[in-house]
């Protein structure tokens, strides 16, 4: 007899569930007696499914008490030694008592219930959260798009602004182009300058990038030299840039400067140049 293996056979497990037929319960007690490593292993295995129904059941009350210890009582009498020998033909030198439990099923049962709904319980609360993460993020998401359309609209209604002030200014258009400078031959830039209010804006067509360290400058050239009036981004193109306002110029050019721009131009690095008609 493969004692290990009759004990991996789940039999105990259902004899204490209650789940075995008259003759399969008898055979288990049989071999309980039989074989004390079985007894062992049942003893065990109720042990923990009380304390497991201990930390997780409720307590009963008196009365269902009374009712317990009295199954309890009689479950003890049918299961006595003697009754156990009367049913054998031949005399046995001892008998062992298994210790049945008629309750056992029920609260064990009961905890499998409960084990059920905590599982589940913690389950949909998992999917709650989840799906609460994925409505935030969305949230966020949306916001983020809300924005960077408000600012868009800023940014074409100070635009459209800029348009109808030059269109009902007296703006002059210089045109600056690369060509003719070794830094950038394809660069080009429209400056539209209204000398009687001292505006300027700056329109790019085509700028290289540059790296974080540096910025472009726009210089206006008058009798008193070059004067900063402004840094230029070359990612805003086909918009208009607002400059300082100048009052006299002869010329508009474009360098490449420090980050933050420079007091005097960069000769060696100018990129545009446009004379004023």
């Amino acid at each position: 007899m493969d004692i290990q293996q009759y004990i991996e056979s789940g039999k105990l497990e259902l004899f204490l569930l209650g789940e075995l037929t008259e003759r399969e319960r008898e055979e288990v007690i049989a071999m309980a007696q039989a074989y004390p490593q079985i007894q062992a292993e049942l003893d065990a295995l109720e042990e923990g499914m009380f304390a497991f129904d201990t930390l997780t059941g409720k307590q009963p009350s008196s009365q269902v008490k009374d009712k317990l210890f009295a199954a309890l009582e009689e479950d003890f009498q049918e299961q006595t030694p003697e009754s156990i020998a009367s049913e054998k033909t031949e005399p046995v030198k001892e008998t062992k008592v298994v210790k049945v439990s008629t309750w056992r099923p029920f609260a064990i049962a009961a905890s499998l219930v409960a084990i059920l709904a905590s599982s589940a319980a913690i389950y949909y609360a998992q999917k709650f959260y989840e799906t609460d993460e994925k409505f935030t993020a969305l949230v966020l998401d949306q916001q983020v798009m809300a924005d960077n359309l408000n600012k868009a609209n800023l940014e074409f209604e100070e635009t459209e602004s800029r348009l109808d002030r030059i269109v009902a200014g007296d703006f002059l258009r210089v045109e600056m182009k690369g060509e003719a400078l070794p830094m950038q031959k394809d660069a080009k830039v429209d400056v539209f300058w209204d000398q009687n209010a001292q505006e300027v804006f700056v329109a790019v067509n085509n700028l290289n990038s540059l790296s974080d360290e540096f910025d472009y400058q726009l210089w206006a050239i008058g009798e008193d030299g070059p004067i900063g009036i402004g840094l230029v981004n070359p990612g805003e193109k086909f918009t208009l840039q607002q400059m300082n306002a100048v009052a006299a110029a002869g010329a508009f050019a474009i360098t490449i400067e420090p980050k933050g721009g420079s007091e005097s131009p960069t000769l060696e690095k100018l990129v545009v140049l446009g004379e004023v008609a």
